[in-house]
């Protein structure tokens, strides 16, 4: 039996615009308050991150078999990447 994209990874497509929606929200900020003020490295940073994020979610996904060690691995992959935005938008280290 042939699998498509579409099987294998339902929640690509919905994984990948909810990051792009992330990264446009400080871009669209910019556009209405001084208080956001981003640079194209603010852009990058973040772009890597979420991006890294997205690629380790994918692998878990994909890889680990077990349901609760599944969930386990995308919450400590979603605390890492949380932790590291917090620690790059406001130290908190």
């Amino acid at each position: 039996m042939m699998t498509t994209a579409s099987t294998r990874r339902p929640l690509s497509w919905p994984l990948w615009s909810g990051i792009a929606a992330i990264l446009l929200l400080p871009l669209i900020a910019m556009q209405f308050t001084r208080d956001v003020a981003w640079t194209g490295s603010d852009f990058l940073a973040a772009a890597v991150l979420l991006a890294g994020g997205g690629v380790a979610y994918e692998w878990a996904v994909r890889t680990v078999g077990r349901p609760d060690r599944r969930i386990m691995v995308i919450m400590l992959i979603a605390a890492v990447v949380l932790i590291i935005w917090a620690q790059g938008a406001v130290g908190i280290f």
